[in-house]
């Protein structure tokens, strides 16, 4: 399979032939897709560090204080906007402004979907997909996460076991939902996540 480009101010990667139909306006799919039972839509990023191939690590994130669920963990991502030039150029949009890591590579999907209903009433479908990221030198080192503290707080790199236990070290993993917990652990088990 071959991998299709897309570039932007903000963005330059590649994505996987299966995200293909991500590759438009959110707009544009929800127009398209006129039987949906949503109206807004939203992106999460699983950004894995390999450079441990027996030992993969997942980005979380820690949401803050004073935002919807304060304290939650959560994958990097959040709503497309209206000027995203396509649903794939959103995630890296969030991913960026989040964790102020660069998509590279983005897809393919993990999972159909995670439906939801905002605070403000809104009905979202969340589209989850592996996102590979800039690496920081010739070695395969990843970059710093750089936070904006508005919406998270801390971030760590959790193995598997520790997403089982619910702990990374000494902090303690809630998720903003069960289902994404869920999303978390299955990713682990993807061919996506070990050796290349």
């Amino acid at each position: 399979m071959t991998a299709t480009s897309l570039q932007q101010k903000e963005a330059d990667f590649t994505y996987h032939p299966q995200v293909s139909p991500f590759a438009v306006s959110s707009q544009t799919y929800l127009t398209t897709h006129s039987d949906l039972s949503y109206s807004y839509i939203a992106t999460g990023c699983f950004v894995f560090d390999k450079s441990e191939p027996n030992e993969p690590r997942i980005l979380l994130l820690q949401r803050s204080e004073t935002d919807s669920m304060p304290n939650r963990w959560e994958i990097p991502g959040g709503a497309c906007d209206d000027d995203d030039e396509s649903i794939l150029h959103g995630a890296a949009r969030e991913l960026l402004e989040e964790a102020g890591l660069k998509a590279t590579h983005i897809g393919p999907q993990v999972g159909e979907g995670e439906f939801f209903t905002s605070r403000s009433g809104k009905n979202i479908c969340k589209f989850m997909f592996f996102v590979e990221v800039e690496l920081d030198d010739d070695e395969g080192h990843l970059p710093a996460v750089k936070l904006d503290p508005k919406e998270h707080q801390q971030y760590v790199w959790a193995t598997r076991q520790e997403v089982e236990a619910s702990c990374s070290g000494s902090t303690l993993l809630q998720f903003t939902t069960s289902d994404l917990e869920k999303a978390v652990l299955e990713s682990f088990s993807s061919n996506q996540v070990g050796n290349d």
